[in-house]
């Protein structure tokens, strides 16, 4: 009896560790369908989760990345004041300008999602770039080698718009995929590859519900709108006016509505102009609204409404009082008026 017992136990070990094995990005699903056919939520400047007027999100890169989150938007700009020489830590991610929001050097970020995408095996993740700094390939190169990232990153050859599947990027191991706006050169950093050739955006300027749209922003001249994949962009700017100075912030009173019914919308529209789903909804503050089950839905699968780890976060940082500050943040500000005064350097440089 106690072998029999055993043995069942095994087999639905075994069965159950199968039907895990077979999950590509949480879903059975996914595996055989290839890379530009389904819908990610990818956060706007993610790396801004710090008490900061100027932040997108709530919570770090990782707590997105737990809650299904399978796209970084990260900017790269040069410090306002750099320490160090290091050839890994020149990028920094920063809000526009560093004197507004600096969450430090990339590389500590990359770090990060390195230990995710090594703890997370079936799951496929983009990472895009805003080359603000005007950065070379090879300062990338170096943040990535420091970060132990390289050994994830996936290559796809110039202009080839016809993407593995994701079952098939699971098992080669190469399961993040990287896009830079401006500055890539693939002959020298292959798999850090030009946005443009292969992934078009909708405008991002959008101060009110009305103004999303779904027509083609950048670039200007697509090579193959038809086939390439798309970001349909879908947060909302409000303005801060310091003086003479008009510094854009997010929205985030307007988020619960912005990524509900709006979202949806949006994406529906889109979907019918475009002839196909977003690959990439980009969006601020995502645990807000309904933001991770219209990406289900556009996926044709079955949300899992279970709570999210950025709202435990959230209520964790709000029981310690001033909230929670990064570990990569060198820019705590959690009132309006330090925040402002920091800005005033910026008056001499506009």
């Amino acid at each position: 009896m106690f072998y029999r017992l055993a043995t069942v136990t095994l087999l639905a070990t075994l069965f159950a560790s199968a039907i895990a094995q077979q999950l590509c990005n949480g879903h059975q699903e996914f595996c055989n369908k290839t890379f530009d056919e389904l819908t990610y939520i990818i956060t706007h400047n993610s790396y801004g989760f710090m008490p900061n007027p100027a932040a997108n999100q709530l919570c770090p890169v990782t707590t997105q990345l737990d809650d299904g989150v399978r796209g970084l938007k990260l900017s790269a700009v040069k410090p306002s004041n750099q320490t160090s020489n290091a050839p890994e830590n020149a990028i920094h991610l920063c809000h526009t300008s560093c004197s507004i929001l600096d969450a430090g050097p990339a590389v500590d970020t990359l770090k990060n999602i390195t230990q995710w995408v090594k703890d997370n095996p079936n799951e496929v993740i983009t990472i895009m770039w805003n080359n603000i700094g005007d950065y070379k390939v090879q300062d990338f190169e170096a943040a990535y080698k420091a970060s132990g990232i390289l050994d994830y990153v996936h290559v796809q050859a110039w202009e080839n718009l016809t993407w593995p599947k994701l079952q098939d990027m699971i098992q080669s191991g190469k399961r993040v995929v990287n896009f830079l706006d401006n500055n890539s050169d693939q002959t020298k950093v292959p798999w850090l590859m030009s946005q443009f050739p292969y992934v078009f955006e909708t405008p991002y300027d959008n101060k009110n519900e009305s103004s999303f749209s779904c027509v083609i922003d950048r670039p200007q001249d697509p090579p193959d709108p038809d086939n390439m994949m798309y970001v349909m962009n879908h947060f909302l700017y409000g303005t801060l006016n310091f003086g003479n100075t008009q510094i854009e912030i997010p929205q985030k009173g307007s988020a619960d509505t912005t990524n509900s019914d709006s979202l949806k919308k949006q994406a529906q529209t889109c979907t019918q102009t475009f002839g196909r789903q977003p690959n990439y909804l980009e969006v601020d503050f995502y645990n807000y609204g309904d933001t991770l089950s219209i990406a289900a839905q556009l996926n044709n699968v079955t949300y899992d409404n279970k709570p999210l780890q950025c709202d435990a976060y959230v209520a964790q940082s709000a029981q310690k009082g001033n909230g929670k500050k990064s570990d990569a943040s060198h820019f705590n500000v959690g009132v309006l008026a330090p925040f402002m005064i920091s800005l005033f350097p910026l008056l001499f440089l506009l």
